[in-house]
Parts: structure tokens; sequence; C-alpha cells
């Protein structure tokens, strides 16, 4: 996760939920610096012994969004709950940070 994290800053210069663009440090300042949570595109259980995970199999979400991509099956991709999010008037998706076809189904 760190390595994700690393590399996700590096490319967009800051953290932030990649369904809704939630931004923890910019809401919480300094306490909200370095948080966010990690979502396996791939199922941790369908990982068999030996399995690696690459940085492409991760997403970074809020835990807003980590819970409702997990809220009951099939789990929604980062690109179907960004588009009920777009659906939702009260989202305040001014700060949105993209929500493409990353499948989220782990």
């Amino acid at each position: 996760m760190a390595r994700k994290k690393k590399r996700f800053r590096a490319e967009h210069g800051r953290l932030y939920c990649q369904a809704c663009g939630f931004d923890f440090a910019e809401v919480y300042g300094e306490r909200g610096d370095d948080y966010i949570e990690c979502h396996h595109v791939k199922p941790v259980v369908e990982l068999r012994p030996g399995d690696r995970t690459r940085l492409r199999d991760l997403v970074l979400l809020c835990a807003n969004c980590h819970r409702m991509v997990h809220a009951k099956r099939p789990w929604l991709t980062v690109g179907q709950l960004g588009r009920l999010l777009d659906r939702t008037p009260e989202a305040g998706n001014a700060g949105r940070g993209g929500a493409g076809e990353t499948a989220a189904t782990g």
C-alpha cells in the first residue's frame, strides 16, 4: 500500500479517493495527510499462495466509497460507483478525482 500511495501522489500531486475525489488532507489538514484506504481489485480470498498484488490491482478509496463497493454482491467497480455519485445531486462532486472503469471486486 505504501508503494501505491507513493506512486499515486507522484502522478497526481496528492492522495484522493478514486471514486469520489475526497481528499483527507484537504478536509482534515495535517491529521488527514497520507490517509486513504486501499482496495484490492482482485479479491484477497481469490489470491493463491505465491500470488503477488501489483500496484495496478490496488485502488485508493475513502472509507465511505470502500464500504459502498462491498455493500452487496456483485461488488461495484470504481466506475460504477462513480456513476452512482454523478446521479446524486448531494454528492458534491466538485473535487472528483476521476472514476475510471477499474474493477473493484476485492
